[in-house]
Order: C-alpha cells, then sequence, then structure tokens
C-alpha cells in the first residue's frame, strides 16, 4: 500500500526536488501540493518542467495535511513550527527541510529567536541518515539538515569522531539556489554574473549553530549519536562565498589532526568512517560541485598539510540534493523502513 504524502511550500527550489523524487518513487502516492502564492493554480504555473507530468493545482496547507499520511514542510524557518504543529495535531508525520526542529530550543532561540513550539522539539530526529539512522526509524518529525551543514559536517565529523577536534575553520562556496526561489537584489542576473562574494561571516551565518551542534555530539559520542543529546564544546569559524551557479555546494575545512596520521591514514580513516553510507563517498581525487549536481551523494576528499600539520577536508553536494530534497527523502525512507537510496539519485549530471 503507498504512502500518501503532501508537499507543503512544493513551489519552492526545494520543493520543486521533492515532486521530482516523490513522483516517482515507488512507495509513495503523491496526492497534494501546497502553496500560498500559487493557491488554485496549476502545477506547471509554477514549475513548467512538470506540464503534462504532474496533474492538478496547488492547494493549501490544511488540504494537504487532510489528504496526507505525512507532509514534506519546504517553507521557511519559523513560519513552519506552526503547520509542523497542525500536522501532529492531525496525527500526521513530517518530514522538515527548514531550520525549526534541527537545534534544541536554548540554541534555536541563539540563532533565530524564540521557538515557536519547543514542545515538539523532542519529537524530533535530525536527519542526518549518516549519523542518525538508528533513530530515524518511525520517527514522528524527521528535521532534515541545511545544505552548508551537512557539507561541513560530513568534511569534519571523522576527525571529530577520532577524538580532540575542538575547533575548526571552514569556507564554503555556494551556489545562488541555496538563496530560495524569492528576489533579493543580490541575486539578480547582473548582480551575481562574474562576481563572487562573502556573505554572513565572522559568526553570524545561521548553520554556524547547527554545524557547532552536530560536531560536537559527534566528537563527545562517536558516528552514531543522539539527536539532541550531550555534546561537547565545539567553535567553528564559518565563511560563505556566493558564486554565480545555479547549484552546488563546495566546502573547504581546515583543522588540526586530532593524533599523528600521515595522509595515507587519513584517508583510510575517511574510507572506514563513510563505507557503509551508500550517499557518501569518499576518493582520493579532489571533489567538485559539477560531479554531484543533480543527484542525492556527497563527494568527499582528504589532504594532509604536513608542513603546517593542517588536515583539508573537503565536500561537494548539490544544495538542492542531499542539501535539500534529496536529503529529505534519504530520511522519509528511513523512518519509514524502506530502503535509504529508493527513489534517489546517485550520480551527477554532466555535462
Amino acid at each position: 500500500m503507498s504512502i500518501r504524502v503532501g508537499i507543503i511550500g512544493a513551489n519552492g527550489y526545494g520543493g520543486a526536488g521533492l515532486v521530482s523524487r516523490l513522483r516517482a518513487h515507488p512507495e509513495v502516492e503523491l496526492v497534494a501540493l501546497a502553496s500560498r502564492q500559487y493557491l488554485g493554480q496549476r502545477i506547471e504555473s509554477a514549475w513548467p518542467q512538470f506540464a503534462g507530468v504532474v496533474d492538478g493545482t496547488f492547494v493549501d496547507a490544511d488540504e494537504a495535511v487532510a489528504q496526507s499520511d505525512v507532509v514534506f514542510t519546504a517553507t521557511p524557518h519559523g513560519a513552519t513550527a506552526p503547520m509542523v504543529k497542525a500536522a501532529r495535531d492531525a496525527g500526521k508525520r513530517v518530514i522538515d527541510l527548514s531550520a525549526d526542529f534541527r537545534l534544541d530550543a536554548a540554541t534555536y532561540e541563539t540563532w533565530y529567536g524564540p521557538h515557536p513550539h519547543p514542545e515538539l522539539i523532542a519529537d524530533a530526529v535530525y536527519g542526518l541518515p549518516e549519523f542518525h539512522r538508528d533513530e530515524l526509524g518511525g520517527a514522528a518529525i524527521v528535521a532534515s539538515p541545511g545544505c552548508n551543514a551537512t557539507a561541513v559536517i560530513l568534511a569534519l565529523a571523522p576527525l571529530a569522531a577520532a577524538g580532540g577536534l575542538d575547533e575548526a575553520s571552514a569556507s564554503v562556496v555556494a551556489g545562488a539556489s541555496g538563496a530560495g526561489r524569492g528576489l533579493d537584489l543580490g541575486l539578480h542576473y547582473t548582480e551575481l554574473d562574474e562576481n563572487a562574494r562573502p556573505y554572513k561571516v565572522a559568526g553570524t551565518h545561521r548553520h554556524t549553530g547547527e554545524i557547532e551542534a552536530a560536531l560536537g555530539r559527534t566528537a563527545r559520542q562517536g558516528k552514531t549519536v543522539a539527536s539532541h543529546g550531550e555534546r561537547a564544546a565545539f567553535r567553528l569559524a564559518f565563511n560563505p562565498v556566493l558564486v554565480p551557479m545555479a547549484r552546488g555546494v563546495l566546502a573547504t575545512a581546515l583543522a588540526r589532526a586530532p593524533r599523528e596520521l600521515d595522509e595515507a591514514a587519513l584517508q583510510e580513516h575517511y574510507r572506514d568512517f563513510y563505507r557503509d553510507d551508500p550517499l557518501v563517498h569518499v576518493q582520493h581525487d579532489l571533489p567538485q560541485t559539477k560531479a554531484v549536481a543533480g543527484s542525492d551523494r556527497a563527494l568527499l576528499s582528504v589532504r594532509l598539510d604536513a608542513r603546517t600539520g593542517t588536515v583539508v577536508a573537503m565536500c561537494a553536494l548539490d544544495n538542492l540534493g542531499k542539501g535539500a530534497s534529496g536529503q529529505a527523502v534519504q530520511g522519509f525512507n528511513l523512518a519509514f523502513g524502506l530502503s535509504e537510496t529508493l527513489g534517489l539519485r546517485l550520480e551527477g549530471q554532466w555535462p
């Protein structure tokens, strides 16, 4: 019997990625697409690529909840928590792509302000499957991670789990779709083209709190960790750069090795750490965003700068794939006891 699925916020980039994956998912019946902006309009009014492929019109959030067994919420932080509350009150499970359930209430308030429904946080599992796979089965709320956070966490977690990592720095180059579909002067073609600019630097990017929480837990507990469990102190200097490409994230993280390792041993440690993770591949070649564009995998590589004793860990992923809709579907699969990679894309689109 198919699982009846609705998507709230189906007119955004994350929503489109969900539609594309879930419409072809063998265990899913996609029953409702909700959008306040496009309410009552046909699906192709927002997404021309679905003309003749996805039939129907956009509905409101309440109707999407009523028709579904589980809802995906691809909506902004703050506004999402009340929708999740309504879905849970109706007995529905939720896969949330916003930031509203990724953090404990105190950390959330530091980065986003007071939480609208802190009583629901205990029901949420952080949806980074590589670390919370055992927790995700049967989860009432899956809190899918942010794209930048996913890349940096994957890059640094093997070092954190090895012990002794309490601080690091990371830079991320990111494509414009990570900012969403809303209008912004800095995302206009003439502002973005032939340009690269730092944004939300010096500890102001909200994914910093998410990365610190996840890596702090990993440093204390190892690879299999509890979503909101006790965590060690960890600090990250995080500085993103916006570059003129539609999609993609390339994280470069710098840290001291937690113990004496030569480069061969370091690479073997990374390969062993992710050996059983089907959507993370550790390679010797340096990762590229084009290799993961359109896919739901992350590509990692690690180097040791022997002169300075610095580990350079790199991760490339598609911010709309492994960084958003693909990872959300991966979490959904685990929450419902399905094969982890069902409906997902393993190879990038090249050229």
